[in-house]
């Protein structure tokens, strides 16, 4: 099944903020007067919107027969169902595919080593419950996956 991700709306208009500025300033320098700083704010604000386009839409979390795939963009991250340890609740602003801070983080082995993938799925009961269902030797205890 496919998750979509929670979206924070102040997170969500923070960055979307970020790139609408530029933009609009450079519009109205453009209009104004002022062409050369507002035709280069106007290709700060698009490259800045493509940017965000490009690796965030779309943002959606996939629990497939054999691994988890999360998608953001144009990127893949793919986590092997085996090798998750545990899931549980974190509030880590970390760089992830994730729309908000309310998130899950899984921790899982990779070439021997633990690591980490942070993901914030709307639905995180269903999310943690068919990642359980769907892993031998995974269980739900008190909102957590873990290794049983």
């Amino acid at each position: 099944m496919i998750y979509k991700s929670k979206k924070d709306w102040w997170l969500f208009g923070l960055v979307w903020g970020a790139v609408l500025v530029p933009l609009a300033v450079g519009l109205f320098n453009v209009l104004s007067g002022d062409a050369q700083l507002g035709w280069t704010l106007v290709r700060v604000g698009v490259g800045t919107g493509a940017a965000v386009v490009f690796t965030t839409y779309p943002l959606d979390y996939e629990i497939a027969s054999d691994e988890l795939v999360a998608r953001s963009g144009f990127m893949r991250w793919r986590v092997p169902l085996g090798s998750i340890q545990e899931v549980g609740p974190s509030r880590n602003p970390a760089s992830a595919p994730a729309w908000s801070l309310d998130r899950l983080r899984i921790e899982y082995v990779k070439n021997g080593a633990t690591r980490s993938l942070y993901v914030s799925p709307l639905d995180k009961e269903g999310f943690l419950r068919e990642l359980a269902d769907s892993a031998p030797g995974l269980e739900v205890r008190g909102g957590r996956v873990v290794r049983g």
